[in-house]
């Protein structure tokens, strides 16, 4: 499911765009350094060669993401680090209010963190709802493909750009 979202999604991209694939399946690791969106054949074998394994060191995976986001950062682009996962990180820092202060720093620079949520079981929806609230981004449960199409693609350019950061309303009756 998550293969095919996304090569949904990579064909949406345009040349400005910028996309990278970090794994945490056992270790982390730097699947497709930064590439731009004119090659997306490139990208698309790369989310082919993915394959699920091992344990979860979500905060090192997540780390990794925002250190490539940083070094591919564009003022006044759409900066965002995707995470599509379970929510069970069982290695390395896992505790709730940890991810969400690593998150929050994050998104002060300008990085925004969108999570898609798939898995049954062990699946932690509140965890990744939440960091997604942190992260200034959203939150989307992939269930199916209609499901991925309309998450990834139809609601691309409604979900992904931020019109405004830290916006605060009073009213007084």
């Amino acid at each position: 499911l998550l293969k095919a979202a996304f090569q949904m999604f990579v064909k949406n991209l345009r040349v400005i765009d910028t996309i990278s694939i970090v794994t945490y399946g056992g270790n982390v690791g730097i699947h497709l350094q930064p590439t731009g969106g004119s090659e997306k054949e490139k990208i698309i074998k790369s989310i082919e060669e993915l394959s699920a394994s091992g344990d979860t060191p979500g905060e090192a995976a997540i780390m990794t993401a925002y250190a490539l986001a940083r070094s591919t950062f564009k003022e006044k682009g759409s900066n965002r680090v995707i995470l599509a996962t379970d929510g069970d990180f069982n290695v390395g820092l896992t505790s709730e209010k940890a991810l969400e202060d690593l998150i929050t720093k994050e998104r002060q620079g300008g990085i925004y963190l969108t999570c898609l949520g798939v898995g049954m079981g062990n699946f932690k929806d509140s965890k990744l709802a939440t960091l997604a609230k942190k992260g200034n981004g959203n939150y989307s449960y992939l269930d199916d493909i209609n499901e991925a199409e309309k998450v990834l693609v139809k609601e691309l350019t409604q979900t992904f750009f931020a019109v405004a950061d830290d916006v605060f309303i009073n009213l007084k009756f």
